[in-house]
């Protein structure tokens, strides 16, 4: 019977896992395209595409970005609590979280500079591009998804090495050799 439990909560740790995996891709891929579409605002030379461009980035965000990163607070926070992995027990995890709540509020940043940029692109067309407002967005936007991008890769290149190990197993070895150097001067 207990095997049968095992297998089952295993099953379950896989399936949430999987979900956490799919909503990465969907947090990265839409962060990947809206990298895409920032190159195709930056070479824009109709005032349509340009404006289209800077849409599509919120739609991008909208359906690809915002979901992903719900699935990933959602499905990490489930296999903090129901695997061995905990949620300050490793080093990798507890960065993992810093840098997912900094990815929010950089999110949320970038998101009002696409409102502005699709605002003031929709009015001003390609005149917008010797708009001080519209050229300080649109470098915001370039630097955040810069950020943003570096952080996720970050995130899934740290997901699979799993560096600094466990945090409690970091202190216990520090201070096992406290004792051992005291002893030796001792």
């Amino acid at each position: 019977m207990k095997i049968k439990k095992k297998k089952n909560k295993l099953k379950e740790r896989n399936w949430w896992l999987i979900f956490h995996l799919i909503s990465t891709v969907l947090f990265l891929g839409g962060s990947f395209t809206q990298w895409l579409l920032l190159m195709t605002a930056i070479k824009a030379d109709t005032a349509e595409v340009l404006s289209v461009s800077h849409y599509i980035m919120h739609t991008v965000d909208i359906a690809l970005i915002i979901p992903g990163l719900l699935g990933v607070i959602i499905t990490g926070i489930f296999l903090s609590i129901k695997t061995h992995w905990g949620f300050f027990k490793n080093w990798w995890i507890i960065a993992k979280e810093i840098v997912t709540l900094i990815t929010l509020g950089l999110g949320t940043a970038l998101n009002f500079w696409v409102q502005s940029a699709i605002e003031i692109t929709s009015v001003k067309g390609l005149d917008a591009l010797n708009d001080p407002v519209y050229l300080n967005d649109r470098s915001m936007i370039i630097m955040s998804a810069a950020i943003q991008t570096s952080i996720l890769i970050f995130v899934v290149i740290i997901s699979v090495i799993k560096p600094w190990g466990k945090r409690i197993a970091k202190k216990k070895k520090e201070k096992q050799d406290k004792e051992e150097e005291s002893a030796v001067s001792n």
